[in-house]
């Protein structure tokens, strides 16, 4: 499983992705706190789903366009 994250807006998002399956997403305004809210936003997401960080195998990411610190 993978996850996807796309902080290059201040409107972020993650999913947990399976093939070509989404298993879990979660989108949400984040104004420039993404570096703040996306670790807990991921846990969150990963209770919901029944899964661990260990179920995680891979990273996607946005490549932007974006601000500095929202694609870092």
């Amino acid at each position: 499983m993978q996850i996807a994250i796309d902080t290059s807006t201040d409107t972020a998002s993650i999913a947990l992705v399976q093939g070509s399956e989404v298993l879990a997403e979660l989108t949400w305004r984040c104004g420039q706190n993404h570096s703040v809210e996306l670790l807990p936003r991921l846990a969150h997401l990963l209770n919901q789903a029944n899964l661990n960080l260990q179920s995680i195998s891979g990273v996607i990411v946005a490549r932007g366009p974006g601000s500095f610190n929202g694609l870092r």
